[in-house]
């Protein structure tokens, strides 16, 4: 039994400075995850054809219902994101990293990089398997200020997340328009989702209609996974249920909501001052007319921040959730600029 290895992969893109691999990793933390998902994980990487010592590191989440390999898809018309990324590289416009498209995918979507109960041990297999393998197999640096946690949305909680929590490995955390204010963002999905739930039998009734192609062609399928996906990763039972803060009346059981916001940035980033005082940068970034209204909890963590005396670059753009993939140029033009 192997615990990761690393492939060659087929030469899809003709870069001529950087290639394409796959770590392949055997999670021993996945294993009788209550999904009952893959724990064979396989996760693309990004080099210099000729690495040099002390690789820099960048670590990138993916959305919800994304996972690492869906940056790699060829596109008609115009370059995908890898395409974009190796161009940037290519004119200094990105630093010449090691990029690790993390798969953290379940069977709902996604995990929120952290350890649940319903969904199983993500931030362990990161942290303890996936971390520990891109050091042994490749020349990264040892320097925090050297390694990057990023995504957008889901991806961005779980940079949020890990930074402020393992500052000693992720130095630097860029979130774009990420999960926070579950008032706004994940409340009204909730109840906009409750009818149908019920209506289906609960989370196994949904999955049944699901498997049976009954779910994604509804107008209201991203609505019904997304709170199943995120009351899965915040507050699964181990029944395979969600502990749901709402009854069929809609009112709030404020202790059950209590445990949902536990896991809001608003909330344990407080709770994380002291870690994330030693984070080098924050990259803060959000669209005016986010239709998560995740604009309201970006602009509440960049205050938060800033009054305590964080380093952050916050920036809003004109555009919505959905915008967020054409912001990672920016992105990489201020990393080139920063990392160490």
């Amino acid at each position: 039994m192997f615990l990761f290895k690393l492939q060659e992969n087929l030469n899809l893109y003709n870069f001529s400075h950087v290639e394409i691999k796959t770590l392949v990793v055997n999670s021993q933390q996945l294993i009788d995850n209550p999904l009952k998902d893959s724990v064979l994980r396989n996760i693309p990487i990004l080099i210099p054809k000729k690495p040099p010592e002390n690789l820099s590191v960048v670590f990138i989440l993916s959305g919800f219902t994304g996972n690492g390999g869906k940056y790699f898809n060829q596109k008609s018309y115009e370059e995908n994101d890898v395409q974009i990324l190796a161009n940037a590289i290519k004119a200094k416009k990105a630093p010449s990293a090691l990029y690790v498209f993390v798969d953290a995918w379940t069977f709902w979507g996604g995990s929120q990089f952290i350890n649940s109960v319903g969904c199983g041990n993500y931030e362990d297999y990161i942290m303890k398997e996936l971390v520990p393998a891109v050091k042994e197999l490749f020349p990264v640096s040892k320097n925090p200020n050297q390694w990057l946690v990023t995504g957008g949305s889901s991806g961005g909680y779980g940079a949020l997340h890990l930074a402020s929590k393992y500052p000693h490995i992720f130095g630097i955390c860029a979130a774009i328009a990420p999960d926070c204010f579950f008032q706004m963002s994940l409340l009204p999905e909730i109840y906009s989702a409750w009818p149908q739930i019920q209506k289906l039998g609960g989370v196994k009734g949904v999955k049944k209609a699901l498997l049976e192609g009954k779910i994604l062609s509804r107008r209201d399928s991203h609505t019904i996974l997304n709170a199943i996906g995120m009351g899965l990763c915040y507050a699964g039972k181990k029944n395979g249920e969600i502990d749901w803060p709402i009854n069929n009346d809609g009112e709030l059981h404020t202790d059950k909501w209590k445990k949902w916001l536990n896991h809001d940035p608003l909330h344990f980033l407080k709770k994380r001052k002291k870690s994330i005082k030693k984070l080098k940068h924050i990259y803060l970034d959000v669209g005016i007319y986010d239709q998560f209204h995740l604009q309201y909890g970006s602009r509440q963590i960049y205050k938060w921040l800033k009054n305590n005396g964080i380093n952050v670059n916050y920036n809003e753009f004109k555009g919505n959730h959905f915008d967020i993939g054409d912001r990672r140029i920016y992105l990489w033009k201020w990393l080139n600029d920063n990392i160490s």
